[in-house]
C-alpha cells in the first residue's frame, strides 16, 4: 500500500497559535465570503521536500537517505518575516507565511533532492514557507481586481528547529513517521 510522504519542519504550538490569529485577521479583510480555505492549526508546517507516493517496503530506504542528507545539519532558527499571497510573482493560489532563506537548509534541500530522487538539483532555491490557506479560485475571481485585499503582514516570529520529520498525509491530517534530531 502506498503512502503519501513528505519531509517537514513542524512548528511549536505557540507559533501555530500566532499564525491562526493572522488567518483570522486576513479572513476579515474580505467583505463577503473569504475565498480562502484555511489550513487547520494542527497541519501548519514547513514542507522541506515532497516525496510523493511511496510503497510501504520502501520507507526504510527513505528514512536512511533522509538521515544521511541531514547528518551534518545543526539545529537552527527560522524567522517568519512576512505573510503574502503565494507563490510570489504569480497568480495567487495560496496565502504563505514566508521564512527567511537559510543557506544550511537550502543545501539540505538540495541533498534531499539528490539522495531521494538521484537527480541533479533544480535552479529553484528552497525558501521556507508555511501554507496558511489555499485560495478557492472561482470565488477569488468573482472579486473585482481593485477590491482584492492586499496581504502584507510582517510578523516577528521565530523558532528553533531541533528536528526534521518524515510525515505521511492521511485523510487530511499529518502523521509523523520518523523524527530525526539535529
Amino acid at each position: 500500500m502506498k503512502k503519501k510522504i513528505f519531509i517537514a519542519i513542524n512548528l511549536p504550538e505557540k507559533i501555530k497559535s500566532e499564525l491562526v490569529s493572522y488567518q483570522e485577521k486576513i479572513d476579515r479583510f474580505f467583505d463577503d465570503t473569504c475565498p480562502i480555505k484555511w489550513t487547520k492549526k494542527d497541519n501548519l508546517h514547513i514542507t522541506m521536500f515532497f516525496i510523493g507516493f511511496v510503497e510501504y517496503d520502501e520507507l526504510i530506504d527513505v528514512f536512511n537517505k533522509t538521515e544521511k542528507a541531514l547528518e551534518d545539519l545543526e539545529p537552527f532558527k527560522i524567522k517568519i518575516d512576512s505573510i503574502t499571497y503565494g507563490p510570489l510573482g504569480k497568480t495567487p493560489k495560496m496565502v504563505w507565511a514566508n521564512g527567511e532563506k537559510i543557506p544550511s537548509i537550502v543545501e539540505v534541500n538540495r541533498k534531499l533532492e539528490e539522495s531521494l530522487f538521484e537527480i541533479r538539483p533544480t535552479e529553484y532555491e528552497f525558501t521556507p514557507h508555511i501554507t496558511l490557506g489555499r485560495i478557492i479560485q472561482w470565488q477569488f475571481k468573482r472579486i473585482d481586481e481593485d477590491q482584492i485585499p492586499q496581504i502584507e503582514e510582517y510578523p516577528n516570529l521565530s523558532f528553533n528547529v531541533n528536528s526534521i520529520d518524515i510525515m505521511e498525509s492521511v485523510k487530511g491530517r499529518y502523521v509523523i513517521l520518523k523524527s530525526i534530531n539535529l
